[in-house]
């Protein structure tokens, strides 16, 4: 929306002043009145009018005096600490802009360099490239590079151990508890040795094993 031209209302007749200043009163106190209710703060404002002893006030007399008042009664340096000039809040914000601007800048550099680098793989010359597009393109190689070097070194990291990752595996599963049970592990041992399997008698042998494991004399 554009901003309306002020006019100068010096050479008007003080009826009409009024009137203008009425209607500025009246727009200025209703956009009080939202800005209070949105952000849920206290505002008080008060007009002079040129001769006048009684002032405008808003809400109301009583009430501006109130924040008058409290605002006052605090110290200079809480007054200050949140207020804000408008050149300094203009400065901020373009600032804030630069630094926008400084950011778009950044991003369509490298997308040209990106663009020129995949042309000169395709074959474009480099002689064709100034300056600053030479220098561009430097950057980008190096970036290009630190990039492969990371890789390589993440390569070239040794791998878990196998046998961490089964341990893992077999911890986390009820097989995995069997093969840590120290019982299992001595009758597997002795069945692979061939202790613990049941011999055959030999000729000449007067003993045999019986159902329950002893031996009993064959006489």
């Amino acid at each position: 929306m554009a901003t309306k031209r002020l006019r100068d209302t010096r050479n008007y007749s003080e009826d009409v002043r009024n009137s203008i200043l009425d209607r500025r009163v009246t727009s200025l106190f209703k956009k009080a009145e939202e800005l209070s209710i949105l952000c849920d703060i206290e505002i008080a404002i008060i007009i002079f009018r040129p001769g006048s002893i009684q002032p405008i006030a808003w809400k109301s007399a009583s009430l501006a005096q109130d924040v008058l008042t409290r605002y006052l009664s605090c110290e200079a340096n809480e007054r200050i600490k949140n207020f804000v000039k408008h050149e300094t809040y203009l400065q901020r914000k373009a600032e804030k802009k630069e630094k926008q601007i400084s950011k778009l800048e950044k991003m369509n550099e490298e997308k040209e360099m990106e663009l020129l680098f995949n042309q000169l793989v395709e074959g474009k010359s480099i002689n064709e490239l100034d300056a600053r597009q030479i220098k561009g393109l430097l950057k980008v190689c190096a970036a290009k590079t630190a990039k492969i070097n990371e890789r390589k070194e993440q390569l070239k990291q040794p791998l878990n151990p196998q046998s961490n990752n089964e341990n893992v595996t077999l911890s986390a599963s009820p097989m995995g508890d069997l093969f840590n049970d120290s019982w299992f592990i001595e009758t597997m041992a002795t069945l692979g040795d061939g202790s613990g399997t049941k011999s055959a008698p030999t000729k000449g042998n007067d003993t045999n094993v019986g159902d329950n494991g002893h031996s009993k004399d064959l006489d």
